[in-house]
């Protein structure tokens, strides 16, 4: 299958500024915009009710700048390592506003959590409920629960899925909760990801609390929290249909009101910056593939991996050619610059006639771009990554020399061959 669909229209300042950041940074490189994350923050909370608490979950891009545009927001961070924890830490954002999931927390999170006891801890299994709660651990916690129900996501967490508590599992709980130094609050249940039908998710959001309500009678607790996880989607491609926030929040009211007067908390992170984000790269020069006209760019998928399953290269809006010249379009596959087969941005998308040094911009690129990609396949160095305020551009990352992938690396021979002589 292959997207033919006709390319994006781009508001002419937003072109200008990408292009002006092409030229100043290089390609390839990531551009984020600001003014764009703050309205999906503020497009939410138009729809959501003011109860629902919202978490900017940092799997989708840990990047430092873009967690202090979310923490500006008056948002809270769900965090699901280390690396990740001293990022939010770092952004700002409150402690008592860190969720810290995960399916077993190593110890320099633990280490990390002891010196933020108002955070939250998600419990992923009875083996680590006990260990965390022999090590000490005071943090308030929520128990994940495995979802009693399937999954409607495109990347799901449902039933088959491997987090959480089981019913049987669950049972053995009540009995240890006196003992341990934890103070369980709540429940957490995640159903999957990247859900675009509102009736669907509304399911997920609904079971999850069902399953919660269950599992707080089970235990004999009064729960102050319900975390339901989030999964909204966006649209990638034409084909893709737009999450309807009018259902969802009438939906979140209804179970608000049921969970009350405990809180519910969701977390988010595709929806809130993958439309923020572009992965801009230029044209190297020509090459043929499958019988079609094709591009070969400085970028590639070990900076933008498709690690969700979307099939972008095929089912992705086109790339918009920001210096191309205005010719009429035809398909045209953009090839990555690595010695891999499978480097293929994009197949048999609409472009114009393509020539050396022409930028493409890649659109919905904020989630799960670098952060989640092989980024040191081929001793690559990593891309800029910058973000931009209407026309103020500011630096988030610089880009790395191609030596940088000597950093912290040590000679080894000298120091064998005088061990050995």
């Amino acid at each position: 299958m292959s997207n033919n669909s006709p390319q994006l229209m781009l508001d002419e300042p937003t072109a200008d500024t990408l292009r002006e950041i092409a030229r100043r940074f290089g390609t390839p490189v990531y551009a984020f915009d600001m003014r764009r994350m703050r309205a999906q923050v503020d497009r939410l909370r138009g729809y959501l009710p003011d109860n629902v608490q919202v978490l900017y979950s940092l799997k989708a891009n840990a990047s430092l700048g873009i967690c202090e545009v979310f923490q500006d927001c008056g948002i809270g961070a769900d965090v699901a390592s280390a690396g990740e924890l001293a990022t939010a830490v770092a952004a700002g954002f409150d402690a008592e506003r860190i969720f810290v999931a995960g399916p077993f927390k190593l110890p320099e999170t633990i280490a990390h959590l002891r010196h933020l006891p108002e955070a939250t801890v998600s419990i992923d299994s009875p083996s680590e409920l006990d260990w965390l709660s022999e090590l000490g651990l005071r943090n308030k916690a929520v128990l994940r629960l495995r979802p009693d129900f399937g999954s409607c996501a495109v990347v799901p967490a449902g039933s088959e899925s491997r987090f959480g508590f089981t019913a049987d599992q669950l049972e053995l709980v009540r009995e240890r909760l006196p003992s341990l130094s934890l103070n369980v609050i709540g429940f957490h249940v995640f159903a999957g990801s990247q859900v675009l039908d509102s009736e669907n998710l509304c399911g997920h959001l609904r079971r999850a609390l069902e399953l919660s309500l269950r599992a707080a009678e089970r235990l004999g607790i009064a729960p102050e929290m319900f975390n339901l996880g989030g999964g909204f989607g966006i649209s990638y491609g034409p084909a893709d249909a737009t999450l309807d926030l009018v259902r969802v929040g009438e939906e979140l009211a209804q179970l608000a009101e049921q969970a009350a007067p405990a809180r519910l908390v969701l977390e988010l992170g595709r929806y809130l910056v993958a439309e923020s984000g572009w992965y801009l790269t230029s044209v190297l020069g020509q090459q043929t593939f499958q019988c079609r006209p094709a591009v070969v760019v400085d970028g590639g998928t070990h900076q933008r991996a498709d690690m969700c399953g979307l099939h972008l290269r095929t089912m992705a809006n086109p790339p918009i050619a920001l210096t191309a010249k205005q010719t009429s379009l035809a398909p045209t596959d953009v090839l990555g610059c690595l010695s891999l087969p499978a480097d293929v941005l994009t197949e048999a998308s609409l472009l114009p006639e393509l020539s050396r040094g022409d930028v493409l911009a890649f659109a919905n690129a904020g989630a799960y771009g670098v952060w989640s990609s092989p980024a040191l396949f081929h001793g690559s160095p990593l891309p800029a990554e910058v973000a931009f305020d209407g026309s103020t551009i500011y630096v988030m990352r610089q880009r790395k020399a191609a030596e940088s992938i000597l950093d912290e690396q040590q000679h080894i021979l000298q120091k064998a061959l005088a061990t050995h002589s």
